[in-house]
C-alpha cells in the first residue's frame, strides 16, 4: 500500500494565505507621510463642524421606528393558526392541546415574547422614554462628543498622542492591540494611511469605531472623519473641524483609552 504524504504546498501556501490576510487587516503604516504635521493645539470649529444634534435626532427616529416595527411582528398571529381561531395550543393549564404539565417549551417562548413586547410597548408609552439609553452606537457616539473642545497633538516617529485635557490617547503607528470595550475586549489598529492617521477600534459585539484625522489642504485645520459601523443602528457619519489655537489645554491626570 503506497505512504500518503501531506502535501507541503498546501501548508505553505496557508501559512502564506494567513500572512496576507492579516496584512489586509492592518493596512495602516508606521511611517509618517512626507510633510504631515498634525502637531499642536487645536480647537474645536462648531460652526463649520457637522451638527451631531441632527444626527442624534435622526438614530433616534430609526430607533422607535425599528422597535415599532419589531413589536407589530410580534404582535401578529403565528402563520400556524391559519385564522382558525382556536388559538395557541398547550398554553399554561388550558385544554384543547397535549402540552402536558406547563405547556410546551415553544408555548413558554411564546409567552416571554408577548410579556417582553408588552413591556417595550408600554416603555415607548412613557414621554420620558429614550429609544436611544442603551443603543451601542449612542454610546460610541456620546464618548467622542463628551471629549473636550480642545486638543493637542503630539507627533514622534514611533508615537502619536492626542490630549483632550482629560484623558490622553497614546498611540504607535502601525502597532495593533487589544483594549477593553462596553461589551469586553476589541481590536485596536491605528496608523498613517494616505495624509492621515486613522484609528481603527473593532470590538467583538458592538460597532466599528473608526477615527482618521487629517489636515485641511491650506494646512490650517484639522479635520476628524469619524465613522461607527452598523450594528443595531444605521452606520453613522461624522466630521469635526479643528482650528489652531493659541490657548493650551488644562493639564489634568492623563489616562490612556
Amino acid at each position: 500500500m503506497p505512504i500518503l504524504r501531506a502535501p507541503r504546498l498546501t501548508v505553505g501556501a496557508a501559512l502564506v494565505v494567513t500572512a496576507l490576510a492579516g496584512c489586509v487587516g492592518s493596512r495602516l503604516s508606521p511611517d509618517t507621510p512626507a510633510g504631515v504635521r498634525l502637531e499642536g493645539v487645536w480647537k474645536l470649529n462648531r460652526g463649520v463642524s457637522d451638527d451631531p444634534g441632527q444626527i442624534i435626532e435622526a438614530m433616534r427616529a430609526e430607533a422607535l421606528k425599528r422597535m415599532r416595527r419589531s413589536i407589530g411582528a410580534s404582535a401578529a398571529p403565528p402563520a400556524s393558526m391559519g385564522g382558525g381561531g382556536q388559538g395557541r395550543r398547550g398554553r399554561r393549564g388550558q385544554s384543547g392541546g397535549q402540552a402536558g404539565q406547563g405547556g410546551t417549551a415553544s408555548d413558554d417562548q411564546q409567552v416571554q415574547q408577548d410579556e417582553a413586547t408588552q413591556q417595550a410597548a408600554a416603555a415607548m408609552a412613557n414621554p420620558h422614554f429614550d429609544p436611544l439609553r442603551n443603543s451601542p452606537t449612542m454610546h460610541a457616539l456620546t464618548a467622542i462628543l463628551h471629549r473636550s473642545d480642545f486638543l493637542t497633538v503630539h507627533q514622534a516617529p514611533d508615537q502619536v498622542d492626542f490630549d483632550y485635557g482629560t484623558t490622553v490617547r497614546k498611540y504607535s503607528p502601525g502597532g495593533h492591540s487589544v483594549v477593553s470595550s462596553e461589551t469586553g475586549v476589541a481590536d485596536q489598529n491605528s496608523g498613517w494611511k494616505s495624509r492621515g492617521y486613522v484609528i481603527d477600534v473593532k470590538p467583538q459585539v458592538g460597532p466599528e469605531v473608526t477615527e482618521e484625522y487629517g489636515l485641511s489642504p491650506d494646512g490650517r485645520q484639522l479635520v476628524l472623519k469619524l465613522k461607527i459601523g452598523s450594528f443595531d443602528l444605521p452606520k453613522v457619519n461624522l466630521t469635526r473641524v479643528y482650528d489652531r489655537a493659541g490657548e493650551v489645554v488644562p493639564n489634568a491626570r492623563p489616562s490612556n483609552e
